[in-house]
């Protein structure tokens, strides 16, 4: 959904989990930062980077903390949160880091989350029990 040329972008892992995410992205050309703040995650990210040789910033911190106490801003904002959150107040929280797109992974059987003011749904695919939202900055 976000392309293979991600040349010169900037890209944040919300909820690294393992890291693979980011790996894509780096892999694809982008400036990546992981968070998550699960101490087990960090240590199966840091491994999966050194493994790879990747150039990834990865950070332990709940993200939605780190977020609202930090000034950057990303091209495109990757959220993929355990399931059994509620994403409409992630996906606002996040919204405010996003500079174009922000790809969103949740249960597909959860209600549709709320859209931030400034985004727009750009797509929306279900693939078995998983649903995949992608979002783009409204423009003026």
């Amino acid at each position: 959904m976000l392309g293979h040329d991600l040349e010169g972008l900037t890209v944040l892992d919300a909820f690294g989990g393992s890291g693979l995410l980011a790996l894509e992205a780096w892999s694809r050309g982008a400036t990546v930062t992981t968070v998550d703040r699960h101490g087990g995650a960090v240590r199966t990210i840091r491994t999966n980077v050194e493994a790879m040789r990747a150039d990834v910033r990865v950070v332990r911190a709940d993200v939605l903390r780190w977020v609202s106490g930090s000034d950057e801003r990303f091209d495109i904002v990757l959220v993929d949160p355990p399931y059994a959150l509620d994403p409409s107040p992630i996906v606002a929280t996040l919204a405010e880091v996003v500079g174009d797109r922000l790809l969103l992974e949740s249960a597909a059987v959860r209600a549709e989350p709320e859209v931030p003011p400034g985004l727009a749904v750009l797509r929306h695919r279900c693939y078995g029990d998983t649903a995949v939202r992608l979002y783009r900055r409204e423009t003026a």
